[in-house]
């Protein structure tokens, strides 16, 4: 059941990701507010924080870094339509769905934060549309 669901979440991203090159000229930078990565760092700890480590990089059970290069080399290129859908289909690992929305845009927001992503004004979205045209390419 695992590897099938693993395949459903790639095929999101690989999904997205195909139409990253479609929407360059209508690419945005990305959004998302402090009070929302901070909401993102409570989700953190509570879901995330066993595979991944306190810095997003040193986890107990190998999940892969959250953060610098690692990260960069995975979703640089991609937009947050990308990074959300697959959060939102893959983890966590024991129960890949089962958050809620808000709760994985913020889980988003706060991951983003961590990689040099500035805060603004508007929180990230729920809407996969505006998601598709937020570029991770810094």
């Amino acid at each position: 059941m695992r590897i099938a669901h693993t395949g459903f979440a790639l095929g999101v991203v690989l999904a997205a990701l195909g139409r990253v090159a479609a929407q360059d000229d209508q690419q945005i930078p990305v959004s998302f507010t402090t009070a929302q990565a901070d909401q993102g760092q409570a989700a953190y700890r509570q879901n995330c924080q066993d595979c991944h480590g306190t810095t997003l990089d040193n986890g107990e059970f190998g999940g892969p870094p959250l953060k610098g290069g690692y990260f960069i080399g995975h979703w640089g290129a991609a937009n947050v339509a990308a990074l959300y859908g697959y959060l939102s289909t893959a983890m966590p690992p024991d129960r890949p769905g089962q958050l809620s929305p808000q709760t994985y845009a913020n889980l988003t927001a706060f991951i983003l934060s961590n990689n040099g992503y500035p805060a603004g004004e508007k929180e990230l979205p729920l809407d996969p549309d505006a998601q598709q045209k937020m570029t991770l390419k810094k």
